[in-house]
C-alpha cells in the first residue's frame, strides 16, 4: 500500500472517528432530556451560573484566542464578545422563572368559567452553527437561550475562528457534561447529522449561501430552524443630522471588528448640501481612531483571512477612492475606506461587503432613496441619522428592515430586551433575552375546564340554537 493510500486510509479513518462521536453525543444528549432534569429551573439556573463562572476563569484565555483569529484588541474583544454574553447571562438568570411560568391569556365570555394559560416547554435537542466574526459572542448568546429554555445543545463552531473555536471545543468539555452541551468544529458531519436526525430546532448565524444547505438538510426532517444573516445595511444622514456625532458613531460602527460585523453600515447615503462638511468629519475621527497609518495600528482587528482580504482589495478598483484606501498584506489589515462612482457592475452595490469599505452616495429627495433601498432585499439594519421626527416617521416605518438605530449604530445589538434577527433574505426568527428564550421553547396552549356546564350552545342539535350561536359569536366575540 503506498503512503498516498495510509494518509486517505487516515483522513477516513478521522471522518469516520468524528461521525460516530457526533451519533454518541446525540444518542446521549436524546436520552439526558428524556429523564426531564432540563425542565428543572434551577438545573438551568445552575447551567447559567457554571457558564459565568467558566468565562471569568478563562477570560484572559478568550482574549487571546480572539487576538489570535481576528487581531481584536483586548478592550474591543471585551465590549464586543465577553461583556456582551455576561450582560446576557445575567439578564437571563434574573428572568429565568418569569419567562419559565405558565402565562394566562384571556378566555371569551361564553366559555365561562374556563381560564387558559401558554406553558412554555424545551424544544429538547438543539444545534447551533457559529460564525467566525463574533466566534466567542455568537456561539454564546444562542447557547445561554437554549439553556435558559431548557434544551440540551450541540454547538457547531466555526473552523474559521480555529483558535477560538478550539478553546471552546475545551472549555466546554471541562466544564460541562456532553449529555447537555457539547461543542465541536466539523461542518460537514453537522449537516449529515441535522439531514439525518429530528431535531427541535436548527439556529444558524451566517452567509445565505450556507444557509439554504442548513435550511434544505433541516427540511428532510422538518426541523424548524432560525437563521441570523446580513445583508446590505443603509445608513442615511440627512440636513438636520448633527454631522459631527454623526461621523462619530458612523466610523466606530464600521471599525468595530474592520466592518466584518452583519449589521455594520453597508452603504451611506448623505444629503447633498452636508456631504463635503460629514465626510470631513469622518476622516477626522477615523484619524483620531486609527491614527495615519491604520494597517500599522496593533489595535485594529484584520481580515479573517487571505481569501476574504483578496476579495476586500479587489473592491478598491470598482470606483473612486475617496478616503483611506490602505492595505497591508503582511497584518491583514485594510483601513477604513470611503468609495464614491461606483461601477454598476461591481458587487460593491450587490453583495454585503463585509470590510471597513464604505460606498458613499448623495440625495436631494428622501423618498428616492426609501425607493433605491426597496429595490434591494430588505436589509438586517437599518440607520438614520436625523433631528426631524417626520423624517424619523417615514424612513423607519416605511422601509422593511430586522433591526436599526436612528442617530447611532450597532447599539441595537446590545440591548437584551430588543429582539434581535432579519427579514427576508436577511433572515428569519429572533432572539437575546426573553425573545431567545421563545425562540428556543415551544409553547403549549391550555384551556383549563370546570366541572360547570353553563353553555348549552356547545352540544348539539346546533341547527335548534342557530340563531344564538351566529349573534353570540358575530357580535359578542
Amino acid at each position: 500500500m503506498s503512503i498516498q493510500d495510509n494518509s486517505k486510509k487516515g483522513k477516513q479513518s478521522d471522518v469516520n472517528e468524528i461521525a460516530a462521536d457526533l451519533r454518541d453525543i446525540i444518542t446521549a444528549q436524546r436520552e439526558f432530556f428524556a429523564t426531564g432534569k432540563t425542565r428543572d429551573i434551577k438545573f438551568r439556573r445552575q447551567l447559567l451560573i457554571n457558564l459565568k463562572i467558566m468565562i471569568r476563569d478563562n477570560e484572559g484565555l478568550i482574549l487571546e484566542a480572539l487576538r489570535a483569529d481576528l487581531g481584536k484588541s483586548y478592550g474591543e474583544a471585551y465590549l464586543t464578545e465577553i461583556g456582551m454574553v455576561e450582560q446576557e447571562i445575567n439578564h437571563a438568570i434574573r428572568h429565568l422563572r418569569a419567562w419559565s411560568a405558565p402565562r394566562s391569556v384571556p378566555t371569551p365570555f361564553y366559555m365561562f368559567p374556563s381560564t387558559s394559560c401558554k406553558i412554555p416547554h424545551p424544544r429538547g435537542l438543539v444545534m447551533i452553527f457559529s460564525p467566525w466574526n463574533y466566534p466567542f459572542q455568537m456561539a454564546m448568546i444562542p447557547l445561554i437561550s437554549s439553556i435558559a429554555a431548557g434544551n440540551c445543545t450541540i454547538l457547531k463552531l466555526s473552523e474559521h475562528a480555529p483558535n477560538t473555536s478550539r478553546l471552546l471545543c475545551d472549555l466546554i468539555f471541562k466544564y460541562f457534561d456532553r449529555e447537555y452541551i457539547a461543542a465541536y468544529m466539523d461542518s460537514f458531519e453537522a449537516i449529515k447529522a441535522i439531514r439525518r436526525e429530528p431535531f427541535g430546532l436548527v439556529f444558524y448565524t451566517g452567509g445565505a449561501a450556507v444557509a439554504r444547505i442548513v435550511m434544505k438538510a433541516a427540511a428532510a426532517q422538518l426541523t424548524p430552524v432560525v437563521l441570523e444573516l446580513g445583508g446590505k445595511s443603509p445608513c442615511i444622514v440627512d440636513k438636520t443630522a448633527n454631522l459631527r456625532l454623526a461621523a462619530r458613531r458612523i466610523v466606530c460602527g464600521k471599525l468595530i471588528n474592520a466592518g466584518q460585523t452583519n449589521i455594520a453600515p453597508d452603504y451611506l447615503f448623505v444629503e447633498s448640501s452636508v456631504k463635503d462638511e460629514l465626510l470631513g468629519y469622518i476622516k477626522e475621527y477615523h484619524n483620531k481612531y486609527c491614527t495615519d497609518e491604520p494597517c500599522e495600528n496593533s489595535y485594529y482587528p484584520r481580515i479573517v483571512n487571505r481569501m476574504h482580504f483578496d476579495r476586500l482589495r479587489g473592491y478598491l478598483d470598482d470606483g473612486k477612492v475617496i478616503l483611506g484606501g490602505d492595505t497591508n498584506e503582511a497584518t491583514g489589515r485594510i483601513a477604513l475606506t470611503l468609495m464614491e462612482e461606483i461601477d454598476k457592475d461591481s458587487k460593491l452595490l450587490s453583495e454585503e461587503i463585509f470590510g471597513p469599505i464604505l460606498p458613499v452616495f448623495e440625495f436631494s429627495d428622501i423618498n428616492v432613496v426609501i425607493n433605491t433601498i426597496r429595490k434591494h432585499p430588505k436589509p438586517l439594519a437599518l440607520y438614520l441619522f436625523t433631528r426631524s421626527r417626520a423624517m424619523q416617521r417615514n424612513v423607519m416605518t416605511n422601509l422593511d428592515y430586522g433591526c436599526g438605530c436612528v442617530n447611532d449604530t450597532l447599539l441595537q445589538m446590545a440591548n437584551p430586551n430588543l429582539p434581535f434577527g432579519g427579514v427576508g433574505e436577511s433572515g428569519m426568527g429572533r432572539y437575546h433575552g426573553k425573545a431567545g428564550f421563545d425562540t428556543f421553547s415551544t409553547i403549549s396552549s391550555v384551556l383549563k375546564a370546570t366541572s360547570l356546564d353553563l353553555n348549552p350552545l356547545r352540544y348539539p342539535p346546533f341547527d335548534d340554537n342557530y340563531s344564538l350561536i351566529k349573534t353570540v359569536l358575530r357580535y359578542f366575540s
